[in-house]
């Protein structure tokens, strides 16, 4: 019986051999067109993120971890249920809470900034 906990977790791709496989396979993704002169012609579809993006180290109380934590594996479920299966963490998660964040953020006033500011220090 194949246990599919990694998968749920997001570790994918933390491990060598894993990110290697993926690696290769977004780096090998291809679309093929043929060209009037009746050569084919490819295109990448996908990047490697961790060459392409910026990467940045955070640190995050534990309490809002396992909460970040819940969060994914409750968001890759909703999404696996409605027919989408891929739902990476570093290529989706991440910069999704990040972009909800930014929004719900811009759209605070400072009495609600500091309350969740004093939230995160009485962690």
């Amino acid at each position: 019986m194949s246990d599919d906990w990694g998968d749920a977790s997001g570790i994918e791709g933390n491990y060598e051999d894993d990110d290697d496989e993926e690696k290769s396979n977004e780096m090998n993704e291809t679309t093929e067109t043929s060209s009037p002169n009746g050569t084919s012609e490819t295109s990448e579809t996908k990047t490697n993120i961790k060459e392409e993006w910026n990467g940045r180290t955070i640190y995050i109380p534990d309490g809002i971890l396992d909460e970040l934590e819940d969060t994914y594996l409750e968001s890759q479920l909703k999404l696996r249920k409605a027919g989408q299966d891929e739902f990476k963490k570093n290529r989706h998660f991440y910069p999704l809470v990040v972009q909800f964040g930014l929004e719900a953020l811009s759209d605070a006033d400072d009495d609600e900034i500091q309350a969740r500011l004093t939230e995160i220090s009485d962690e």
